[in-house]
């Protein structure tokens, strides 16, 4: 698979079985390594599909492993709150070859349970792989050719790679945040964000969507063909300010049930383009509700 490949698979939505779907953020992002590994080894290729780009949120990427494999630091996540790490779903049709190729039966890698987030709002529960704890370090720098290998072929030259293989903590994957109702500006609660905003965009709408009137704040729902209008900010202290918001917002946490709300990723459009944001897609029953045909919530 090309670096561009996966980018232009649609991933399949809205809900997709649980263990099925693998979440890749290093070297499997690539077909011909990919390829060449399970050649090698005698597994089937095939026994892994790209679906689309994807985001693991509340996580960065870290060197915490040495690989005798890559002469030096190899990838792992690790949490962190208010960041998110780019790269691919795949639809697994067997685990067999994944799990060889990342040690697991040697006890070098684990599978982990993990919320995958597309830019089209939605959340998708996958696995993946994490460094097993006996054999995290402190900071292992990549080796030359392991580091130019991913941020060359893999997709991986971004902020945050390079903070991570330079040992510092890795810079959030959007400062951006969609705002679509009370805080909006001139909505009751616009004073909990308008200190934190470093840049407006002004308005902004999201598309496949619509919005419901809940009671004194309304609600985004995913769905259908309509789109939600609202505002877009850059913000500082991200960390901060999204754990603020998540308060708010009553969302608890990806591995949390009963939240009202979950932070998502959404591609907000501009009169500029479009932008990688947070927002917040209600998760009750949208049914009792009516809906908002304008998609701009205009206060209670």
């Amino acid at each position: 698979m090309t670096t561009g490949y996966w980018r232009q698979c649609p991933v399949a939505a809205p809900v997709l079985h649980y263990r099925v779907l693998y979440f890749a953020y290093g070297s499997n992002l690539d077909e011909e390594n990919w390829a060449l590994w399970c050649n090698k080894k005698g597994y089937d290729p095939s026994s892994i599909e790209a679906l689309g780009p994807a985001w693991l949120p509340d996580h960065e990427l870290v060197f915490r492993y040495q690989s005798r494999l890559r002469k030096g630091g190899a990838l792992d996540v690790h949490p962190r709150h208010g960041t998110a790490i780019p790269g691919a779903l795949f639809r697994v049709h067997d685990w067999e070859g994944l799990d060889a190729k990342e040690g697991l039966s040697g006890g070098y890698y684990r599978r982990i349970s993990v919320t995958a987030l597309t830019d089209d709002g939605r959340a998708h529960s996958a696995t993946t792989y994490c460094v097993c704890d006996e054999r995290v370090r402190d900071f292992v720098a990549p080796g030359p050719e392991y580091r130019q290998i991913v941020t060359s072929r893999f997709g991986h030259g971004h902020d945050g790679f390079l903070a991570a293989a330079n040992g510092v903590p890795a810079p959030p994957c959007t400062t951006a945040i969609f705002a679509y109702g009370t805080l909006m500006s001139g909505e009751r609660s616009h004073d909990m964000l308008a200190p934190r905003v470093r840049r407006s965009h002004g308005s902004a709408h999201v598309v496949g969507a619509s919005l419901i009137h809940i009671d004194w704040y309304p609600g985004l729902v995913l769905g259908d063909g309509g789109s939600v209008h609202g505002e877009l900010y850059e913000i500082e202290d991200v960390a901060a300010t999204l754990e603020e918001f998540d308060s708010y917002e009553d969302f608890s946490g990806y591995d949390s049930e009963g939240s009202l709300y979950r932070r998502s990723l959404v591609s907000a459009v501009t009169a500029g383009g479009s932008m990688l944001a947070w927002t917040y897609i209600y998760l009750g029953d949208p049914d009792p509700f009516p809906v908002i045909p304008s998609g701009r919530w205009t206060g209670a």
